[in-house]
């Protein structure tokens, strides 16, 4: 067992140093690895991003109903009263015309275009907190308050957390197809980069298979050069996900700003770091083992 693992460790060491023997051509080869690995770990990231910021968005369990404008504040009061004794409704709120105002005059940005207005033309609304946050009792219950003559319109306030949920999984399904086209891209990097060696150092293959070495001990050291050459390029596509966060989370800071908000891209954790170095030593491994096997068991000892 000890006389393997030294065996391992030899061929291992030997790898590397080839690899560093060779530095200009096996350094574009990496750099062209780490720009293909660090596009599916910038999509990763924002994708992580996106999904932490609309986590923190809770589902709001309540209707918003839009009164005609020639309802009146008693009819709107009536109405109110009815609505709360509903089932499924937790509370009931009323907010005139002139509170809509004032909430618009506190909003950040609506201040000016409101002082251009003539007249308020905000309607009354009723806010309705619901007992649940039940998809199916929220939506008969906007059905049953469309109904009623006063109002014009009922929004269902998780209606845009829907549709945000639903860009959220396009993004994710964009990078999970993304991620396994540069993937594939680079197993066939490395791949080709082993086959061009095999035929490079074919003369020496012969002479170990004509004395009689084997397949599995020719091959190990190409094992090893491919994990190398997959673990250099993801080491180094980590740090150009770095510099990629640093340079969008001043675009997310500006943003973050308008919105009173103290949010801040989050960058590569330890573990997925490790998954990243691990997914790509796995790569070259593949690669390696089925594209340089495949090759070495054609050439043949003179």
């Amino acid at each position: 067992m000890v006389k393997f693992l030294t065996l391992h460790k030899q061929q291992g060491t030997q790898a590397l140093h080839d690899l560093m023997v060779r530095p200009l051509g096996n350094m574009l080869t990496m750099l062209a690895l780490a720009f293909s690995l660090a596009l599916p770990a910038t999509l990763f990231m924002l994708v992580k991003n996106v999904m932490a910021v609309t986590e923190s968005w809770q589902i709001p369990n309540q209707l918003t109903a839009y009164l005609n404008q020639d309802v009146s504040g008693a009819q709107a009061q009536s109405l109110l009263e009815v609505v709360e004794l509903w089932e499924n409704v937790k509370s009931t709120s009323f907010i005139s015309p002139e509170q809509g105002l004032v909430q618009f005059h506190q909003s950040q940005g609506f201040d000016e275009a409101i002082s251009l207005l003539d007249d308020n033309p905000l309607p009354s609304v009723i806010v309705v907190m619901l007992v649940n946050d039940d998809m199916a009792s929220a939506t008969a219950l906007a059905a049953k308050l469309r109904a009623e003559s006063e109002v014009e319109e009922v929004r269902l306030d998780s209606e845009w957390l829907q549709r945000l949920s639903a860009i959220e999984w396009l993004m994710m399904m964009l990078t999970l197809v993304f991620s396994g086209l540069i993937l594939m891209a680079v197993f066939l990097i490395i791949g080709n980069t082993l086959r061009l060696h095999l035929f490079n150092h074919k003369a020496e293959i012969q002479v170990l298979k004509l004395v009689g070495a084997t397949d599995s001990y020719i091959l190990r050291p190409y094992l090893y050069t491919g994990v190398w050459l997959a673990l250099a390029g993801a080491v180094v596509a980590w740090f150009v996900t770095l510099i990629n966060g640093l340079i969008l989370n001043t675009a997310v800071e500006n943003l973050a700003i308008l919105y009173n908000s103290g949010f801040r891209l989050l960058g590569l954790r330890v573990d997925e770091t490790l998954i990243l170095l691990m997914v790509a030593g796995l790569i070259g491994f593949l690669a390696a083992r089925l594209v340089a096997g495949k090759h070495l068991r054609e050439i043949e000892p003179v």
